[in-house]
């Protein structure tokens, strides 16, 4: 009879450690899940800010072209109607070097504004490739909470050791996105 009552104490103390263990599994992957959510978090605020920014820029981009297109149409209304003479060739050649300066100018011109429009676009998307590796990451974190506390309710190893794999997924999922976004297959 005492070693029935040992062998009872020695499980119950057994099983009382793994529920400890399980706890601690379902700590350590909540922190992990709570890393990943502020990363989608601070992706999705940085995807939104540069698509604004790019957004902004194109604006800018039409607005140079409308001006330009203007510039073009008066030098060549200019050229038409108005009197000939030295006013008019001095305003003509005003009109065309505006819309010159339009479309080449290598700070304020078309080629400049697109070019910035086009790099604030890659920032856009690599912060989008980051926000997908983060929101997967805290999917696959989530599932293995409730597989891990449904392993507790059941004391089953296999739905402690499948959470504990899927954990191991959506860490990697999350350092994937902090490292190497661009990775992201899924």
């Amino acid at each position: 009879m005492g070693e029935t009552m040992e062998t009872h104490e020695h499980a119950a103390a057994a099983a009382e450690s793994g529920r400890r263990g399980s706890a601690m599994l379902i700590a350590v992957v909540a922190a992990g899940l709570a890393f990943a959510e502020q990363g989608a978090q601070h992706a999705q605020t940085e995807m939104q800010a540069n698509a604004v920014y790019a957004a902004d820029l194109w604006d800018e981009y039409q607005a140079k072209s409308i001006r330009a297109n203007q510039a073009k149409d008066l030098a060549s209304m200019a050229a038409v109607l108005a009197p000939g003479g030295p006013d008019r060739d001095a305003l003509v050649a005003k009109l065309r070097g505006d819309a010159d300066h339009f479309e080449a100018d290598k700070t304020g011109g078309k080629p400049a504004i697109a070019a910035h429009a086009k790099a604030e676009e890659a920032t856009r998307d690599a912060a989008h490739e980051r926000l997908e590796a983060y929101e997967n990451a805290a999917a696959l974190l989530q599932l293995a909470i409730v597989l891990i506390t449904a392993s507790v309710i059941a004391r089953s190893k296999l739905l402690l050791a499948g959470g504990f794999i899927i954990a191991l997924a959506g860490g990697a999922a999350a350092v994937v996105g902090l490292f190497r976004p661009d990775l992201v297959v899924w």
